[in-house]
């Protein structure tokens, strides 16, 4: 085997490590520049009001009693308004 073969095959094998290898560097280093523009506080944000949170545990007590209702074989299915 020549030398020129030498070379193309370990060009060849390298192609696919050295390909991740840089797939990976572009990924972090993504992950990094979106990371670095969120800029997320825990201590601020929306925050729901009680008259909210208990609209919405009425809506899933409500949603919840229909899925339990439709699981019953008896009768037509609930009607959602």
């Amino acid at each position: 085997m020549e030398t020129s073969q030498y070379i193309l095959v370990a060009l060849v094998l390298l192609a696919c490590p050295v390909g991740m290898g840089l797939m990976l560097w572009y990924m972090q280093r993504y992950e990094r520049r979106s990371r670095a523009g969120l800029q997320i506080s825990t201590t601020s944000g929306p925050s729901a009001t009680p008259d909210e949170v208990a609209r919405l545990h009425a809506e899933v007590h409500r949603l919840k009693a229909a899925l339990r209702a439709s699981q019953q074989p008896s009768g037509p299915p609930p009607r959602i308004p």
